[in-house]
């Protein structure tokens, strides 16, 4: 038997965060791979499986659990696992997940238990070294899972399989980064059945806006940029492999009919790369006339954006489109090693609102190297997208993410300590408790300048558009369809929020 556990969650109460659990689409498709194995397979999703039942986080009158308790989701574990795998993608979940494995451990003394996620891939020997964990899947997780299993339970070297890290008489020991897979339509569609996956589509946890009943899809894996303050290389290098359009439509209509979903969200990384894969997936999609809409909430890049391509996206249903300019600075931009031209982008903007999109855009504040001139030029582009008219911008601070090229600098310049308060620091991003990494800003002054970028954006953006705004919002009371970030917040801020607040007391 083997057992996959997706932990409970973390959820703010302060500041201006939004923390929405998805269906753990890594895990779902783990589980596919198992089940197709022919192999018994227990999940248990200790987020999913108790959405409405919250507890206070400990020693944070600010945070929150959200799922199930450590001692629940042990007791939920078939007495006859032989292996527990457990995710971890977000840093800010991991003091959560260390509890759960040490729970694990208390009462499953010989099982094997592995952790896998972009966390876990990013620092395994510190994974390894505080926790009850005895392996660490290193990256793309189907193959090298079952690749384990096989050697495991033949009771074989796993220093023979690819893409692990473990200890072995107090040696850490890597075998690298699992093998990237060349065809993502080999792997079977995610195994939703084995997860509450209806619990997630009628409260409307999705990662974008709120359009209706909404699942999670996967379209491309990877991204072929070098952003250093981005994780991603180190979990999937920077090969970038999409899906062949049908296959990916296919398990769309699959979804429609089966959990009457209505909208999909891209979890990918950068969705559209390739122009002609673009065009090609939308073509597909209207001709197949699925009457759904999708949007691209994670982000995805400027330079394919023209009237044909634009118009092709919003025909095949798509709604909302989420750029990354992240500094207004080009020297900051270049220090990060952003690869984008501002006047691209904003003729990308110009073109996505013409025909009709909702576009939202992300900022960065307090790189290392943010100064209070590059932080002008920012609130300047900011300015700039709200006069053109875009709907959302997201102002976060920045944060080391484990595993990122700044990540391993500032750990090297021993500017980083690998604690509880570490790994948490991203749920505050929106308070004045988020440390500023930027040597010539406080903590206190990039507080006050990220609310300063926000007012001056949704000011602006009321100003000159005010019934917009209006009937945004009022659409979002009356039928429960956030068609913008702001939106969500103000059903969320006025709202939700409130309900949270009442459980958890």
């Amino acid at each position: 038997m083997i057992t996959l556990i997706n932990p409970p969650s973390i959820k703010s109460l302060s500041g201006l965060n939004i923390h929405t659990p998805n269906p753990p689409l890594g895990l779902a498709y783990i589980a596919a791979a198992i089940k197709q194995s022919g192999r018994e397979l227990t999940v248990i999703d200790a987020t999913g499986e108790a959405l409405d039942v919250v507890k206070p986080y400990p020693e944070r009158d600010d945070l929150m659990i959200q799922g199930l308790d450590p001692g629940d989701i042990v007791s939920r574990i078939p007495a006859d696992t032989e292996i527990i795998g457990l995710t971890t993608t977000f840093s800010s979940n991991w003091p959560l997940s260390r509890i759960v494995l040490d729970h694990i451990r208390e009462r499953f003394d010989h099982v094997l238990i592995v952790a896998g996620g972009e966390h876990m891939t990013a620092i395994p020997k510190h994974v390894l070294t505080y926790s009850q964990a005895d392996v660490v899947v290193l990256g793309e997780g189907e193959e090298t899972f079952l690749n384990l299993i096989d050697v495991y339970q033949n009771k074989g070297d796993i220093a023979n399989v690819a893409g692990l890290a473990f200890f072995r008489e107090g040696e850490f020991i890597t075998t690298g980064l699992s093998p990237r897979k060349k065809n993502l339509d080999d792997l079977p569609i995610p195994d939703w059945d084995s997860f509450p996956i209806s619990e997630y589509i009628d409260r409307a946890q999705t990662n974008g806006i709120n359009l209706g009943r909404s699942m999670p899809i996967l379209m491309t894996r990877g991204c072929p940029y070098r952003c250093t303050f981005c994780s991603s290389p180190n979990m999937w290098t920077t090969r970038y492999v999409p899906r062949e359009p049908k296959t990916i439509i296919d398990e769309m209509e699959l979804y429609a009919k089966k959990y009457n979903v209505t909208n999909f969200d891209s979890q990918d990384l950068t969705a559209i790369v390739k122009r002609s894969w673009a065009i090609q997936f939308c073509q597909e999609l209207i001709d197949r006339d699925l009457n759904i809409t999708w949007q691209m909430p994670t982000g995805t890049r400027s330079e394919v954006f023209d009237d044909e391509v634009s118009e092709l996206l919003y025909r095949s249903g798509c709604r909302l489109l989420s750029f990354a300019p992240e500094s207004g600075d080009t020297e900051i931009l270049r220090t990060v090693k952003k690869q984008i031209d501002l006047e691209s982008l904003k003729r990308a903007v110009k073109i996505a609102l013409r025909h009709g999109f909702v576009v939202s855009c992300f900022f960065v504040i307090g790189f290392p190297n943010d100064t209070r001139k590059s932080l002008r030029e920012s609130m300047k582009l900011l300015r700039k997208l709200a006069f053109l008219g875009v709907h959302d911008v997201t102002v976060s601070k920045f944060v080391p993410y484990p595993g990122s090229p700044l990540f391993k600098e500032m750990q090297q310049a021993n500017k980083i300590e690998l604690d509880d308060t570490f790994f948490i620091s991203p749920m505050d991003f929106y308070t004045n408790k988020a440390p500023s990494y930027a040597d010539a800003i406080s903590s206190r002054q990039l507080y006050w300048i990220m609310i300063w970028m926000f007012v001056n954006f949704y000011v602006l953006s009321f100003l000159l558009r005010p019934l917009r705004v209006a009937k945004t919002i009022v659409k979002a009371i009356v039928t429960g369809e956030e068609q913008t970030k702001y939106a969500k917040w103000f059903i969320y801020r006025f709202f939700n929020r409130r309900k949270w607040i009442l459980k958890a007391g």
